[in-house]
């Protein structure tokens, strides 16, 4: 089992509560696929270095986890397929 930390950018006509929505679903889709240990953390909106999808702000959330690689993939996977989720960075520790 590795550790990895996945840092994500929501489009930023999200509200708070529905970003912690979002948040818990993806560390509901981590704990399915075997991981353990899901600590989340808020970074706030942002503005991008560049703009993505003509959006020039974001929220930022990053998850830390201990798991499979499979698991990593998946969580990477289902963030491509939402629509919401601009980009995602996937590091292992």
């Amino acid at each position: 089992m590795s550790r990895y930390e996945i840092t994500y950018i929501v489009r930023p006509s999200f509200e708070d509560p529905q970003v912690d929505e979002l948040a818990a679903h993806f560390s509901q889709v981590v704990q399915s696929q075997g991981g353990e240990g899901v600590e989340l953390e808020r970074l706030g909106r942002k503005r991008l270095a560049y703009d993505i999808k003509k959006v020039r702000e974001g929220h930022y959330v990053c998850m830390r986890f201990t798991g499979s690689p499979d698991a990593a993939k998946e969580v990477v996977r289902q963030m491509r397929l939402h629509d919401d989720v601009l980009r995602a960075l996937l590091i292992r520790l």
